[in-house]
């Protein structure tokens, strides 16, 4: 037992409980510091990523034309920036994180059921966008070495992939690994290069395109179609659900950012332009040159690595391998940004909400890491594995959390939170509800998420028959499940009141600027008496003072 208590109090971390640690409660005045600029780079990014570029081969797949390809981008971006800014409301005004409002939406001890579910989306898509970053490891060491690029595979198939495959997997985790250190709030010069990096590699390659098809952009974009109105319509739906369904883990992720805000002025208008502004520029690079590179080859190109690895077999030039390297460096980094920010740090976000005694931010993204190799990414891109459909189904499962967050903090309480009660394990908080659980946000979940159950599992199995009216309303699942949950929550809430209206007195977590005080009619923090200290435990008002620095401190435990 001795050995077990010093085990326990080893990895425990310093000043912890059972419902929070130094990275669960909100951000600190001094480390707000994303500003418009960080919230363009990361959405921009979102939409910049080699994920999206071959995510318009999907909305291809299903029948459009480029043209009308493109439209849904638009449409499907509109409606993916109003749903992350109001998603992400609660983070910027009161900076906290998506698995803290778990807290309020599921109670005390029901928040762990939209964590898992979040911390489940975070895992496999660390893995899945970490595989895609060795495919651009490969570029780079393919454009060194003409032996590299046609290594000779040596694993058998039953692995399925290849020892080129493997090697740049393995490199890409361990460039990985050090910036899944970064602190959140001091990512915002990497999400920025990042951004930049993967902009002017579409826009170089898309220029290369065209100008190799003789300066036009190919038959793509004006292809007719061979739908009827109503097919149309549903595939308009369809690809609206699946453009959605490509971003949702950046939706749901917004506050564990907009939580960083200086201003919430500039998280809202950052997000706006990187998602309306950005978000349709790279899935437009990758029609344009798919369009135009299947004129001259024959073939579609939806992946930019697969249009580098063209390049080297082609002509394994200076100029083609001049091009291959800065391409491949660019899209890596791209990866590190979109894959450590977007879902290795948010991952140990939702990990530290589960284990506060034992897990901060980095141990949580170090356990995301370990969990890449059990997760085998290898098999979504080399086999027939229908867990890719369930993964681009992700948003049947996060659709109706995202619209139980917005319609309680918008319409049920109106914007008002109170901080303390979401670090209280009794009944005095105000998001104890019945024994620690919110049934209201339960029942509503069962009731937007069952009815798109049906036609998941067509997807994923198209021998099990499946009536149409459950297939359409996955096709559109996105938006009925909003509807459905959003209504069924506020109904239910109208009914069967939650106690609501109240703010702490006075700005205890040191979160707050005066501004904002001033707005909620918060007694600001340098203005508390230290007597009232007591009331914040066990993270009180002088463990935050003394420790403002902590985010930047170099010498805690990992």
């Amino acid at each position: 037992m001795e050995v077990i208590r010093k085990i326990d109090n080893f990895i425990r971390l310093d000043d912890s409980s059972v419902l929070q640690n130094p990275d669960l409660v909100p951000v600190l005045v001094k480390n707000r510091k994303w500003g418009t600029m960080a919230y363009i780079s990361y959405w921009g990014l979102n939409g910049l990523c080699i994920a999206t570029w071959s995510g318009a081969s999907s909305l291809i797949s299903l029948g459009l034309n480029g043209n009308q390809t493109m439209g849904v981008i638009v449409v499907g971006q509109l409606l993916i920036s109003a749903a992350t800014v109001f998603n992400g409301l609660y983070g910027a005004k009161y900076h906290i994180g998506y698995s803290v409002y778990q807290r309020i939406i599921f109670g005390i001890r029901g928040s762990n059921f939209g964590v898992l579910i979040r911390s489940l989306l975070s895992v496999v898509w660390f893995a899945s966008q970490a595989w895609i970053g060795g495919l651009c490891v490969n570029i780079i060491l393919s454009s060194w070495s003409s032996t590299y690029l046609n290594w000779k595979n040596t694993l058998p198939e039953s692995v399925n992939m290849t020892s080129k495959e493997l090697c740049g997997f393995v490199v890409y985790l361990a460039i990985s690994l050090p910036v899944l250190m970064i602190r959140p709030q001091n990512t915002e010069h990497l999400l920025t290069a990042s951004s930049l990096a993967i902009f002017f590699v579409g826009m170089g390659t898309t220029i290369w395109a065209v100008k190799q098809n003789g300066n036009t952009y190919g038959s793509l974009l004006s292809q007719k179609m061979e739908l009827s109105s109503s097919d149309l319509g549903w595939a308009w739906v369809y690809g609206l659900s699946s453009w959605y369904s490509s971003l949702v883990a950046g939706i749901s992720n917004q506050s564990d950012y907009s939580r960083f805000t200086k201003s919430t002025k500039s998280a809202l208008v950052g997000t706006l332009i990187g998602t309306n502004v950005l978000g349709f520029i790279i899935p437009i690079f990758a029609i344009l040159t798919a369009s135009a590179l299947y004129e001259t080859t024959g073939e579609y190109f939806w992946m930019p690595t697969d249009i580098c690895d063209y390049w080297l077999q082609t002509n394994y030039s200076p100029k083609s391998r001049a091009a291959a390297f800065f391409c491949g460096l660019a899209m890596v980094i791209s990866q590190l940004g979109i894959n450590c920010v977007g879902n290795g740090l948010s991952g140990g976000m939702d990990l530290a909400s589960i284990f506060p005694r034992y897990i901060n931010i980095r141990r949580g993204a170090f356990i995301v890491f370990l969990l890449t190799w059990p997760t085998q990414p290898w098999l979504f891109y080399n086999s027939s594995s229908t867990f890719v459909v369930v993964m681009s189904s992700f948003s049947v499962f996060v659709t109706p959390l995202v619209a139980i967050f917005m319609t309680d903090f918008i319409f049920v309480r109106r914007g008002v939170i109170k901080l303390s009660d979401c670090y209280n394990m009794d009944e005095s908080s105000l998001y104890w509800y019945w024994h620690g659980i919110n049934i209201r946000s339960f029942v509503a979940f069962t009731i937007g998420f069952a009815p798109a159950l049906p036609g998941l599992i067509n997807a994923c199995n198209e021998t099990i028959y499946v009536n149409t009216g459950s297939q359409n309303f996955y096709k559109g699942s996105f938006i009925f499940q909003y509807v459905v949950t959003s209504t069924c929550y506020y109904l239910l809430c109208y009914f069967f009141k939650v106690n609501v209206g109240e703010r702490d007195e006075n700005d205890i977590y040191n979160t707050f600027n005066d501004q904002e005080c001033k707005k909620y009619n918060i007694i600001p923090y340098d203005k508390i008496e230290k007597s009232n200290s007591s009331d914040v435990e066990p993270i009180s008002i002088e463990y935050i003072g003394k420790n403002a620095s902590y985010y930047e401190n170099t010498d805690i435990k990992a």
